[in-house]
Parts: C-alpha cells; sequence; structure tokens
C-alpha cells in the first residue's frame, strides 16, 4: 500500500482553480470536459435508488473474481476484485482483447446481471446512452489499494471521443476513509450514490485505509443516439460544478 498512500499524500490537498466552459458548442463543451482540460471529475446529476442497489450488490458475493491484482498475477493492486453484469460473461471483467476475440463482441446482461432488476432498469431506461459494454461491480477491499495508472490508450482518436466507449463511475459503498486521487488534481469526493465521470487518462490511484470494503459500479456507455442528452446532461453537470468551485476559491 506504501506507493499508493504516498500518491495519495502528495497528491491529495491540491488547490483547485477556477475552470469555465469555453464558449463553444454543447457538444464540443462536452468534448472539452472528456479531453480532461476542465475539473478531472465530474458529479453528474442522475438519481437511482440507492437502497436498492445495495442490496443488489450483494447478490454479486459468489461471482467476484480477482482483477488485475497481485493475486491474480496480473497487476500490482491489492484487493482489487470485479464481476460484469454486463458483458461477455459474469466472470470476463477485462477488456475484450484479453480473451482472444479478434473484434469487439456482442455485449449482453450476464446471469448476475439479470438479476439486479433495479440497476438494470437504470442502465435501460433512464442512464442516456444508447447501449453499453462492459458494466461491473468493482470491490476494493478494507486495506486494498489500487497502484497509480492510467487508462491512456492511443487508439482512442480525442477528436471522436464521444464515438467512443465512456465510463461512467458509481458509488454504491463508499467508506469514508477510502480516496480516489487524481495526480496534481486532489481527490474525487465519491460518497454513496454519487456517480462520476473521471479523467482516467490521467495518473489515478485508490487506497481503502477503512475497514470496509468499497463498493462501485463502473459503466462503459456508448452514447449512439443518446449523445445530445448525454451532452447536456454533462455541460450541465459540470456548470453546476463549477459554481460551486468558484464559490470557495
Amino acid at each position: 500500500m506504501n506507493d499508493a498512500l504516498e500518491f495519495y499524500k502528495k497528491h491529495k490537498d491540491v488547490k483547485l482553480d477556477s475552470r469555465p466552459l469555453p464558449d463553444l458548442s454543447i457538444e464540443e463543451q462536452a468534448k472539452w470536459i472528456l479531453q480532461g482540460n476542465g475539473y478531472h471529475w465530474v458529479e453528474i446529476n442522475a438519481l437511482f435508488a440507492l437502497p436498492k442497489w445495495q442490496q443488489e450488490a450483494k447478490l454479486a458475493e459468489q461471482y467476484y473474481v480477482g482483477h488485475r491484482d497481485i493475486a491474480s498475477g496480473e497487476g500490482t493492486h491489492q484487493g482489487w476484485d470485479s464481476c460484469a453484469i454486463h458483458g461477455i460473461d459474469t466472470d470476463k471483467t477485462n477488456v475484450w482483447q484479453t480473451y482472444g476475440y479478434d473484434s469487439e463482441p456482442t455485449y449482453n446482461w450476464t446471469t448476475l446481471g439479470k438479476q439486479t432488476q433495479s440497476i438494470k432498469l437504470f442502465f435501460d431506461l433512464i442512464f442516456p446512452a444508447e447501449h453499453f459494454a462492459r458494466i461491473r461491480f468493482m470491490r476494493l477491499a478494507a486495506g486494498g489499494w489500487i497502484s497509480e495508472h492510467n487508462d491512456y490508450n492511443p487508439v482512442i482518436d480525442m477528436d471522436n471521443i464521444l464515438d467512443m466507449p465512456l465510463p461512467i463511475n458509481i458509488a454504491i459503498d463508499h467508506p469514508d476513509d477510502c480516496y480516489m486521487t487524481i495526480k496534481d488534481q486532489g481527490c474525487v469526493p465519491f460518497k454513496n450514490g454519487k456517480l462520476f465521470m473521471v479523467n482516467i487518462f490521467n495518473n489515478h490511484s485508490v487506497v481503502n485505509c477503512s475497514d470496509n470494503d468499497r463498493t462501485h459500479i463502473i459503466a462503459h456507455c456508448y452514447l449512439g443516439n443518446k449523445k445530445q442528452e448525454f451532452c447536456n446532461l454533462l455541460v450541465e453537470s459540470y456548470n453546476k460544478q463549477h459554481e460551486y468551485i468558484s464559490k470557495q476559491i
């Protein structure tokens, strides 16, 4: 945990400056945000039935597999587990290339996903995206950590980022003494029930110093015919956050 804890200590108290949106169209403003030009996280104004989600999250206990952690031999993280509610299969938590596919496969609701009806309903009917790639429970054990890394992919065409699978991160159970830290940007202010777009192209790390597991959902969204609706929501959310941050400066 030492490296992750040092990363947290180094970047946790960064003072943010004011980052208003540029005078562009709604779609161009959304791209500007997602390209990491503004605040490195945006709290999305979306509501869901948190108590039901917390109950449904308990159904995942029997399905978790090690995700890029030391125990699985895939990484330098500790206590990081995952299972898919939408994807290739419940235990297929990594990118599709990991499993020998020549092209991106068709994603479906998994055995677990079909049991999590409230969560499934949110993605099927409420969140503004046409379809989804992976939607996963991501659990970080008490005392666990995710080492500093970024999810930059040189294949991503940043000019067309709205056509790429966009990750959203939703906190179901987030202990107080657990921190997702972004390099030079401080900590993402996660609390139970909060949904964020996070700039994962920047280096980031997570450390769970609490005695409780942290459980989130990460969903990779293809906007498709919901692009304008999503852009409106993202820009509205960004402006609300900017107004709040500006008052703190």
